[in-house]
């Protein structure tokens, strides 16, 4: 340690307890982190001055290394709340979704929400009902609102349902096949002479469907809702029969829809078919795809675990994308319900009035 201002330690030591006369360090009583360090004396000789100084920078040098800095936000940037949950990544253990992710399913919603929006003004203008226009109204707030999430910091919807997709996008492909394939073959079947739509008519007059009887029943989007709700859960649960469900369903839809629409177009046209089927069923097909998409994964990840690959069958992050992906898809088949109801049979009767002269209802929609 250097000396004190009389060149003795002791009075250096008298200094730093308080006891000398005040000429020493100014620092006493103050309290640092890191080595100690005892003033340079001014007076020393030039040699004592060049060393003390020269043990003096040693001795900073060794302080500046020892020293620990801590760096604290202020309060403004403390309260800020962050952008998503810093927590919770529901990409974990499964795709990561790219850059302009969240973007493109925020424009989705965005379409979706403008779909609802005309679909209620539709119906406003054509029915006196104001039910279904404030149902239709609500599920484009919905659509909104998440379109709206990351403006507000909160993506983390959107990136679950970006990941959701990535997860179960080649099972909802596979679903497509299966679909185009019944379709195919719901062709063949007219082209060998079984016609589907004359045996749902001949159904009809038998009275297997007593409440279509009803004079006073209406499709609302109500029906569609409960009964395009029924296949839509049973593809999902599907993969309980290790995906044999879920395959059938999909090929049976395929072969009715590509049966009646080629024996209806055959008979009206193809204009009356894409009046038909384009309106509900971009939404309802998809919908439909989402589900068995998420029924057959459900089953391979229960493969992998089974075989060893996967260490666990379920996981937190997968439930949350797996769960927003399905939720998506049937609010997508919500949307189709109110399209089918109310704006479907509009279009087939301000199209095809010609057609149907002298019929009650202006034909079939489809799916």
């Amino acid at each position: 340690m250097n000396g004190g201002p009389n060149g003795s330690r002791d009075d250096a030591e008298d200094d730093r307890d308080g006891t000398g006369d005040g000429t020493g360090d100014d620092s006493a009583g103050r309290f640092e982190f890191g080595p100690e360090r005892e003033p340079v004396d001014g007076s020393s000789t030039d040699a004592g001055t060049e060393r003390d100084s020269r043990t003096d920078a040693e001795t900073v040098r060794r302080a500046d290394d020892s020293r620990i800095e801590v760096d604290l936000p202020d309060g403004h940037e403390a309260s800020e709340p962050p952008e998503s949950d810093p927590g919770f990544d529901p990409s974990e253990s499964g795709p990561e979704p790219g850059p302009g992710a969240v973007r493109n399913w925020s424009l989705l919603a965005v379409a979706l929400a403008v779909a609802a929006f005309a679909t209620a003004a539709f119906t406003f203008a054509t029915h006196d009902d104001p039910a279904p226009v404030a149902g239709v109204a609500g599920l484009g707030v919905a659509f909104a609102a998440l379109a709206v999430l990351p403006r507000f910091g909160r993506p983390t919807l959107l990136e679950g349902l970006a990941a959701g997709w990535l997860e179960h996008r080649r099972y909802v492909r596979f679903s497509i096949g299966l679909f185009a394939f019944g379709t195919v073959v719901g062709v063949v079947l007219l082209l060998a002479g079984v016609n589907l739509l004359e045996l749902i008519a001949e159904l009809l007059e038998e009275g297997l469907f007593p409440e279509l009887e009803d004079g006073e029943f209406q499709l609302t989007a109500t029906f569609f809702i409960r009964n395009n709700s029924q296949p839509f859960l049973l593809s999902i649960v599907g993969a309980l029969s290790l995906g044999l469900l879920t395959a059938f369903l999909m090929v049976f839809n395929g072969v009715i829809v590509g049966n009646v629409a080629a024996a209806v177009g055959g008979e009206i046209g193809v204009g009356y078919i894409v009046a038909g089927i384009a309106p509900h069923g971009i939404f309802e097909l998809p919908a439909l795809f989402i589900a068995a998409g998420v029924g057959f994964r459900l089953l391979y990840r229960f493969g992998e675990r089974v075989f060893g690959s996967r260490d666990a069958f379920v996981t937190k992050p997968y439930l949350y994308r797996t769960l927003a992906f399905a939720v998506f898809g049937w609010l997508l088949l919500v949307l189709a319900a109110f399209v089918e109801a109310y704006v479907t049979p509009e279009l087939l009767e301000l199209l095809f009035a010609d057609q149907f002269a002298g019929t009650a209802e202006p034909g079939p929609s489809f799916p």
